[in-house]
């Protein structure tokens, strides 16, 4: 199983997008992947000046299995990122991790800073900070 961040599924999503090829690809060679709603609704305000896709979501409602985060994924995530030191907009990326290992990801899709693909939960986990 493979967790998709919001920096793939927009790259994705987006063909104007600067790394589209790539993110698409992250997508497609991913094994089961899957997201959550809060990193789908993410695909909106980056495609919403956008002209060129129907729906925001459109590639992703078939190819990637979407799950709403639990109250339990929050207070985990807050809990975590306030010991860990991870200050502002990091939350999103403890809140995605949290998601991630309960769902027992093997493999972690994400775009921050340059675009990478990584092999490990930990990993992610360390973007937090």
């Amino acid at each position: 199983m493979t967790f998709l961040d919001t920096g793939i599924l927009v790259g994705a999503v987006l063909k104007s997008h600067s790394e589209h090829g790539v993110c698409l690809a992250a997508l497609e060679d991913s094994e089961r992947p899957f997201t959550n709603a809060h990193a789908l609704a993410g695909i909106f305000p980056a495609n919403s000046t956008s002209t060129r896709s129907p729906h925001p979501s459109a590639p992703c409602k078939t190819s990637v299995g979407v799950e709403a985060l639990m109250l339990a994924d929050y207070e985990t995530a807050i809990r975590e990122a306030h010991s860990r030191g991870v200050m502002g907009g990091g939350i999103y990326d403890s809140l995605h991790a949290t998601f991630a290992r309960r769902k027992k990801a093997v493999h972690c899709a994400y775009a921050k800073r340059a675009l990478m693909k990584i092999s490990s939960l930990e990993d992610y986990e360390q973007l937090a900070k």
